[in-house]
Protein backbone atom coordinates (compact mmCIF):
# COMPACT_ATOMS: atom_id res chain seq x y z
CA UNK A 1 0.00 0.00 0.00
CA UNK A 2 1.55 3.48 -0.88
CA UNK A 3 1.61 6.01 1.97
CA UNK A 4 -1.22 8.56 2.44
CA UNK A 5 -0.16 11.77 0.70
CA UNK A 6 2.49 13.74 2.71
CA UNK A 7 3.70 11.02 5.01
CA UNK A 8 5.61 7.92 5.40
CA UNK A 9 8.93 6.35 3.03
CA UNK A 10 8.50 7.90 -0.37
CA UNK A 11 8.35 3.73 -2.12
CA UNK A 12 5.54 1.22 -1.53
CA UNK A 13 8.42 -0.84 0.23
CA UNK A 14 11.91 -1.85 -0.53
CA UNK A 15 12.95 -1.95 -3.57
CA UNK A 16 14.25 -5.32 -4.47
CA UNK A 17 18.32 -5.30 -4.80
CA UNK A 18 19.03 -7.68 -6.72
CA UNK A 19 22.25 -9.16 -7.92
CA UNK A 20 22.43 -7.49 -11.25
CA UNK A 21 22.14 -3.77 -9.45
CA UNK A 22 24.03 -4.70 -6.67
CA UNK A 23 26.42 -5.96 -9.13
CA UNK A 24 26.29 -2.44 -11.31
CA UNK A 25 26.73 -0.40 -7.87
CA UNK A 26 29.55 -2.26 -6.38
CA UNK A 27 31.78 -1.32 -10.22
CA UNK A 28 30.29 2.31 -9.50
CA UNK A 29 31.97 2.05 -6.28
CA UNK A 30 35.15 1.18 -7.98
CA UNK A 31 35.29 3.64 -10.54
CA UNK A 32 34.04 6.40 -8.03
CA UNK A 33 37.63 5.20 -5.67
CA UNK A 34 39.56 4.62 -8.33
CA UNK A 35 38.74 8.71 -10.00
CA UNK A 36 37.38 10.70 -7.46
CA UNK A 37 40.72 12.55 -7.20
CA UNK A 38 42.00 12.60 -10.78
CA UNK A 39 38.23 14.06 -11.70
CA UNK A 40 37.54 16.26 -8.62
CA UNK A 41 34.41 14.08 -7.97
CA UNK A 42 34.32 13.73 -4.10
CA UNK A 43 36.35 14.30 -1.23
CA UNK A 44 38.12 11.81 0.33
CA UNK A 45 35.97 12.67 3.58
CA UNK A 46 32.83 12.05 1.50
CA UNK A 47 33.88 8.67 0.53
CA UNK A 48 33.96 8.00 3.99
CA UNK A 49 29.98 8.21 4.21
CA UNK A 50 29.97 6.68 0.57
CA UNK A 51 27.21 4.07 2.25
CA UNK A 52 24.81 6.35 3.89
CA UNK A 53 25.04 8.08 0.26
CA UNK A 54 23.87 5.28 -1.67
CA UNK A 55 21.22 4.32 0.94
CA UNK A 56 19.42 7.78 0.42
CA UNK A 57 19.98 7.27 -3.31
CA UNK A 58 17.93 4.01 -3.07
CA UNK A 59 15.10 5.83 -1.42
CA UNK A 60 15.29 8.11 -5.26
CA UNK A 61 14.58 4.66 -6.24
CA UNK A 62 12.07 3.43 -4.44
CA UNK A 63 10.02 6.80 -4.82
CA UNK A 64 10.49 6.70 -8.45
CA UNK A 65 9.07 3.02 -8.60
CA UNK A 66 6.21 3.97 -6.46
CA UNK A 67 4.71 6.84 -8.13
CA UNK A 68 6.57 7.50 -12.03
CA UNK A 69 4.09 5.85 -14.45
CA UNK A 70 6.00 4.65 -17.71
CA UNK A 71 8.42 7.06 -18.89
CA UNK A 72 11.56 8.84 -18.69
CA UNK A 73 13.04 10.10 -15.52
CA UNK A 74 16.00 12.76 -16.08
CA UNK A 75 18.63 13.31 -13.44
CA UNK A 76 19.52 16.96 -12.66
CA UNK A 77 22.93 17.86 -11.58
CA UNK A 78 24.27 13.99 -11.89
CA UNK A 79 27.68 15.38 -10.37
CA UNK A 80 29.21 12.38 -9.68
CA UNK A 81 26.84 9.69 -9.89
CA UNK A 82 23.97 10.08 -6.83
CA UNK A 83 21.58 9.32 -7.22
CA UNK A 84 21.34 9.13 -11.02
CA UNK A 85 23.55 5.45 -10.57
CA UNK A 86 21.35 3.74 -8.32
CA UNK A 87 18.19 5.36 -9.66
CA UNK A 88 19.65 3.14 -13.16
CA UNK A 89 20.80 0.23 -11.35
CA UNK A 90 17.72 -0.48 -9.51
CA UNK A 91 15.00 0.57 -12.72
CA UNK A 92 17.02 -1.49 -15.82
CA UNK A 93 14.00 -1.01 -17.30
CA UNK A 94 13.21 2.66 -17.24
CA UNK A 95 14.50 5.49 -19.55
CA UNK A 96 16.95 7.78 -17.56
CA UNK A 97 18.95 10.86 -18.70
CA UNK A 98 21.70 12.14 -16.56
CA UNK A 99 22.25 15.60 -17.41
CA UNK A 100 25.75 17.45 -16.02
CA UNK A 101 27.12 20.60 -16.78
CA UNK A 102 31.14 19.75 -16.06
CA UNK A 103 32.20 18.11 -18.53
CA UNK A 104 35.13 15.67 -16.84
CA UNK A 105 32.23 14.72 -14.00
CA UNK A 106 30.02 14.19 -17.55
CA UNK A 107 33.36 11.98 -18.92
CA UNK A 108 33.29 9.88 -15.92
CA UNK A 109 29.56 9.53 -15.78
CA UNK A 110 29.62 8.17 -19.50
CA UNK A 111 32.06 5.70 -18.62
CA UNK A 112 29.90 4.31 -15.49
CA UNK A 113 27.41 3.86 -17.54
CA UNK A 114 29.46 1.28 -19.46
CA UNK A 115 31.17 -0.30 -17.38
CA UNK A 116 27.77 -1.15 -15.12
CA UNK A 117 25.91 -2.56 -18.28
CA UNK A 118 23.69 0.81 -17.58
CA UNK A 119 22.31 0.37 -21.58
CA UNK A 120 19.54 2.64 -20.71
CA UNK A 121 21.03 5.50 -19.72
CA UNK A 122 22.27 8.47 -21.55
CA UNK A 123 24.58 11.18 -20.39
CA UNK A 124 23.87 14.98 -21.01
CA UNK A 125 26.86 17.19 -21.29
CA UNK A 126 25.25 20.45 -20.55
CA UNK A 127 22.50 22.52 -18.98
CA UNK A 128 19.35 20.91 -18.78
CA UNK A 129 17.86 24.00 -19.77
CA UNK A 130 19.48 23.74 -23.56
CA UNK A 131 18.10 19.83 -23.05
CA UNK A 132 15.50 19.46 -26.07
CA UNK A 133 12.06 17.45 -25.15
CA UNK A 134 12.64 15.75 -28.41
CA UNK A 135 15.83 14.45 -27.53
CA UNK A 136 14.13 12.61 -24.30
CA UNK A 137 14.17 8.84 -25.08
CA UNK A 138 10.04 8.94 -24.44
CA UNK A 139 7.85 10.95 -22.24
CA UNK A 140 9.55 12.73 -19.13
CA UNK A 141 7.51 11.30 -16.13
CA UNK A 142 9.95 12.41 -12.90
CA UNK A 143 12.60 14.56 -12.32
CA UNK A 144 15.45 13.67 -10.02
CA UNK A 145 17.76 15.98 -8.14
CA UNK A 146 20.52 16.25 -5.45
CA UNK A 147 22.52 19.40 -4.79
CA UNK A 148 20.41 21.62 -7.00
CA UNK A 149 18.46 25.01 -6.29
CA UNK A 150 15.40 25.35 -4.83
CA UNK A 151 12.13 23.42 -6.39
CA UNK A 152 10.88 26.78 -8.32
CA UNK A 153 13.88 26.85 -10.35
CA UNK A 154 14.32 23.16 -10.85
CA UNK A 155 10.87 23.52 -11.92
CA UNK A 156 11.94 26.78 -14.07
CA UNK A 157 14.88 25.03 -16.11
CA UNK A 158 13.24 21.82 -16.62
CA UNK A 159 9.33 22.78 -17.53
CA UNK A 160 10.41 22.80 -21.53
CA UNK A 161 10.37 19.06 -21.46
CA UNK A 162 7.27 18.71 -19.28
CA UNK A 163 3.99 16.94 -20.39
CA UNK A 164 0.75 17.03 -18.51
CA UNK A 165 1.97 16.25 -14.74
CA UNK A 166 5.58 15.54 -13.36
CA UNK A 167 6.87 14.32 -9.98
CA UNK A 168 9.64 16.25 -8.40
CA UNK A 169 11.91 14.45 -6.62
CA UNK A 170 14.40 15.61 -4.50
CA UNK A 171 15.95 16.06 -1.18
CA UNK A 172 15.10 19.48 0.82
CA UNK A 173 16.39 21.06 4.48
CA UNK A 174 14.04 22.04 7.14
CA UNK A 175 12.19 24.77 5.70
CA UNK A 176 10.68 22.08 2.47
CA UNK A 177 6.92 22.64 3.35
CA UNK A 178 7.39 26.31 3.13
CA UNK A 179 9.58 26.01 -0.41
CA UNK A 180 6.53 23.64 -2.02
CA UNK A 181 3.90 26.78 -1.20
CA UNK A 182 6.18 29.00 -3.03
CA UNK A 183 6.34 26.66 -5.95
CA UNK A 184 2.42 26.55 -5.86
CA UNK A 185 2.62 30.73 -5.51
CA UNK A 186 5.08 30.52 -8.81
CA UNK A 187 3.13 28.55 -11.06
CA UNK A 188 -0.09 29.16 -9.98
CA UNK A 189 -1.41 25.76 -9.01
CA UNK A 190 -0.90 23.46 -6.33
CA UNK A 191 1.78 21.14 -5.96
CA UNK A 192 0.67 18.09 -4.30
CA UNK A 193 3.13 16.15 -1.43
CA UNK A 194 2.60 12.91 -2.31
CA UNK A 195 5.21 11.66 0.11
CA UNK A 196 8.18 12.25 2.24
CA UNK A 197 11.03 10.39 4.40
CA UNK A 198 13.60 11.84 6.53
CA UNK A 199 16.77 10.76 4.60
CA UNK A 200 19.96 8.89 6.70
CA UNK A 201 22.28 11.70 5.99
CA UNK A 202 19.95 14.35 6.90
CA UNK A 203 17.48 16.12 4.91
CA UNK A 204 14.11 15.09 3.43
CA UNK A 205 13.40 13.04 0.02
CA UNK A 206 10.11 15.04 -0.99
CA UNK A 207 8.09 13.57 -3.63
CA UNK A 208 5.84 16.45 -5.50
CA UNK A 209 3.29 16.05 -8.38
CA UNK A 210 3.22 19.54 -9.94
CA UNK A 211 0.91 20.25 -13.82
CA UNK A 212 3.66 20.92 -16.30
CA UNK A 213 4.95 23.70 -18.63
CA UNK A 214 3.47 26.68 -16.58
CA UNK A 215 5.29 29.82 -16.70
CA UNK A 216 6.68 31.02 -13.23
CA UNK A 217 5.53 34.30 -11.54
Amino acid sequence: MRPAAGEGDVGAGELERDAAAEAAIATYRGLLLRYHRTLDLMSDRGLDGLDGKLDDAWAYARAVAAWAGPGCVVDVGSGAGLPGVVVAAALPDRAVVWVERRKRRATFLGLVAAACGLAQVEVVTGDVRMLASGALPGPLVAITAQAVAGWTDLYAWTRHLHRERVLLVARRGPAWSEEVAALGHAIGADAQVLASEGLGRGGTLVVLSVPGGRPCR
